[in-house]
């Protein structure tokens, strides 16, 4: 065999291995970034006031045994609404959103999802066992549209059945 002929598989095997390294490379430091975004929205959220304090104001209502469904309701144009029932419905929709938020990002494949499952698993349940019927009354009241909360349904949905 020529040496030319042996040199020459030589680098293309020489390169094709670098290619992969490279790659192998690049595959685990965007698995670092998704886990560190990750944990810092989660971090973020901690520490932002008015998120923590709506939260816990959720919290409350969902404690107190509220009847989220009825509160639902009373997002539909056609019925009369107290200020007060207002300012919780608004609470709810400010923590639906930032849980879709991350739910999206997930299935986007931007923030990591075993790295959320190991924090927030067990919250992410409960407020969704919690909030599924505020959501389906909330896409009810939105003319079927069940699209609204689709990301949080579809990350609840996949954890709870794989209890």
């Amino acid at each position: 065999m020529d040496f030319n002929v042996v040199a020459g598989l030589g680098t293309c095997l020489f390169t094709g291995y670098l290619a992969f390294f490279a790659y192998s490379q690049l595959k685990e430091l965007r698995k670092q970034h998704k886990q560190k975004s990750t944990i810092d929205l989660l971090i973020s959220n901690n520490t932002n006031a008015y998120y923590r304090k709506r939260r816990k104001a959720y919290m409350r209502m969902r404690d107190s045994g509220m009847n989220f469904t009825s509160l639902a309701c009373k997002l539909d144009k056609k019925v009369e609404s107290t200020d007060e029932e207002r300012k919780h419905n608004f609470i709810v929709l400010d923590v639906l959103n930032s849980i879709e938020f991350i739910c999206v990002g997930i299935k986007e494949d931007l923030f990591d999802e075993a790295v959320y499952k190991r924090m927030s698993e067990s919250s992410v349940i409960k407020d969704w066992n919690t909030l599924k019927p505020y959501i389906m009354e909330l896409r009810r009241v939105s003319g079927d549209n069940d699209k609204l909360f689709c990301e949080f349904e579809w990350l609840a949905t996949k954890w709870i059945n794989k209890q």
